[in-house]
C-alpha cells in the first residue's frame, strides 16, 4: 500500500549514466531542424484546435444592446456576468440619447422570446417623445453658454474702460458707452435664457420616472436570457473540449509511450520524440488551461485580484510570495538538476572513463587498490573468481560477475 511513498533507489546505466556534461548526441544541423519541427507541429496543431472549435454550433450571441446590462459582457465563448442591480437608468437625463435604435440591435431569440425588443421599442417611443424637448434644451443651454462668455468677455472690456476714463486717456481703446449698451442687453438676454433652461429641464425631468419603469422592466427581461445565454455558452464550450481532448489526448499517450521506450534503450533518436512530446504537451496544456479558464479561472482570478487590491498590504505580501516561489521553483530545479549531475555514481563511472580516481581526479597510472593521494580504495577481490575488481563498477572484468 505504502510502496508508492517508499523512496525509489535510481538505477543509473553504467553505459549511458546521463546527464554527460561533454557529449553532444544530436549536431547543430539536427537541433535546429527539431526546432523547426516543433514550430511548425506547434503552428499546425494550434490550427487544427482552432477548426475543430467550428465543428459544433455556437450559440446565437447577444445583441449589442445587451452590453450595457452586463458587467463583464464577451460575445463568443466568454461567459456572461451581471450585477445584481445593474445601472440600466442613466443619472444624467440629457443622455437618454445614448440608447440605440432598437431596430438596428440584431436581437437574438432569447431576446425575443423574453420581449426584450418589446421593451426596446417603448423605450424608443418614449425617448422619441422627449428628443424635441431635449433638442430644444442643448439648443438654449448653448446659446446660454455664449451669451455669458460674450458678457464675461465684455464686462472685463467695461473695467478697462472705466480705468482708461479715470485715467483721462486721450484716446481710449475700450469706450465705455457702447460696452454698457451690449452688457446691458446680454444681461437681459441671459435671464430670459435661464428661464427657459430651467423650464425645459422641467419638462425633460418629468419623463424620468418612466424611464426608470421601463428601465426596470429590462433588467427583469435581461436576467433569465443572460442565465439561458450561459448554460448555452458552457454546453458549447464542453462540446468544443471534447472534441479537441479526443484529438490530442491519444496524440499525447502516443507520443509520450514511445519517447519512453526509446529512452530507455537509449536510443539516439529519442531527441525527436523529445519534440513530438513537446509539442503535444502544449496543446494538450491549451485545452485543459482553455477549458477550465472560461469554467471558472477566469472568474476566480479577476475576484480575488480585485479583492487584494483593495488592500495594498495584500499585494505587497502577494508580491513578496512570488519572490520566495521563484527562488524555490528555479533555484530548486538548478538544485535537482545538480544533485543528479553529481551523483556519485555518475561522477565515479566519467572519472573511471577519463583513467581519474571517483574522489580526488588523480591518474589511476599511478594507482594500485587504493589512490596514492586521497587513499580512496579503488579495487577489491572478487568473490566469485579472487581477482582484484573495481569497487565503483558492477560486473567483474576477468569473470564478469556481478
Amino acid at each position: 500500500m505504502f510502496k508508492f511513498w517508499k523512496k525509489q533507489n535510481e538505477e543509473i546505466s553504467r553505459e549511458n549514466p546521463g546527464f554527460e556534461e561533454t557529449e553532444q548526441k544530436t549536431p547543430k544541423a539536427g537541433a535546429i531542424l527539431l526546432i523547426v519541427m516543433f514550430v511548425a507541429g506547434l503552428f499546425f496543431g494550434w490550427r487544427a484546435l482552432d477548426d475543430l472549435a467550428r465543428i459544433p454550433n455556437e450559440p446565437q450571441r447577444l445583441s449589442e444592446c445587451a452590453d450595457r446590462f452586463s458587467g463583464s459582457f464577451i460575445h463568443g465563448r466568454g461567459i456572461v456576468q451581471y450585477p445584481e442591480s445593474p445601472a440600466l437608468y442613466e443619472e444624467d437625463r440629457y443622455l437618454y440619447q445614448s440608447y440605440d435604435d432598437p431596430t438596428k440591435c440584431n436581437f437574438n431569440e432569447l431576446e425575443k422570446n423574453a420581449g426584450v425588443s418589446q421593451i426596446f421599442l417603448e423605450r424608443k417611443i418614449l425617448s422619441d417623445a422627449v428628443r424635441p424637448t431635449y433638442d430644444e434644451l442643448s439648443q438654449k443651454k448653448q446659446q446660454l453658454s455664449e451669451t455669458r462668455y460674450q458678457l464675461e468677455r465684455l464686462t472685463g472690456e467695461y473695467s478697462v474702460g472705466l480705468q482708461e476714463r479715470t485715467a483721462k486717456v486721450p484716446k481710449p481703446i475700450f469706450p465705455t458707452y457702447t460696452s454698457g449698451a451690449s452688457i446691458s442687453q446680454l444681461q437681459s438676454q441671459r435671464e430670459i435664457l435661464e428661464k427657459e433652461v430651467a423650464a425645459l429641464e422641467t419638462k425633460v425631468r418629468a419623463f424620468d420616472e418612466q424611464f426608470k419603469v421601463i428601465d426596470e422592466h429590462l433588467k427583469s427581461a435581461y436576467k433569465p436570457v443572460l442565465r439561458e445565454y450561459n448554460k448555452e455558452l458552457r454546453w458549447y464550450d464542453f462540446k468544443v473540449f471534447l472534441l479537441q481532448i479526443l484529438f490530442v489526448l491519444p496524440f499525447f499517450w502516443l507520443v509520450f509511450v514511445w519517447y519512453l521506450r526509446l529512452h530507455r534503450k537509449n536510443s539516439p533518436y529519442t531527441m525527436i520524440l523529445t519534440a513530438m512530446v513537446g509539442v503535444a504537451s502544449v496543446l494538450l496544456l491549451r485545452v485543459i488551461l482553455f477549458w477550465f479558464w472560461g469554467l471558472f479561472l477566469e472568474t476566480l482570478l479577476r475576484t480575488l485580484w480585485e479583492w487584494i487590491q483593495k488592500y495594498e498590504i495584500l499585494r505587497s505580501l502577494i508580491f513578496y510570495g512570488g519572490m520566495i516561489l521563484s527562488f524555490a521553483v528555479f533555484g530548486g530545479a538548478v538544485y535537482y538538476l545538480q544533485k543528479r549531475i553529481f551523483d556519485p555514481r555518475r561522477v565515479a563511472i566519467r572519472r573511471f572513463r577519463q583513467k581519474q580516481c571517483p574522489r580526488c581526479q588523480t591518474s589511476l597510472d599511478l594507482a594500485g587498490e587504493f589512490c596514492p593521494n586521497c587513499g580512496y580504495q579503488l579495487k577489491k577481490k572478487c568473490a566469485s573468481c579472487g581477482n582484484p575488481r573495481f569497487v565503483d563498477l558492477p560486473a567483474c572484468p576477468h569473470c564478469g560477475a556481478k
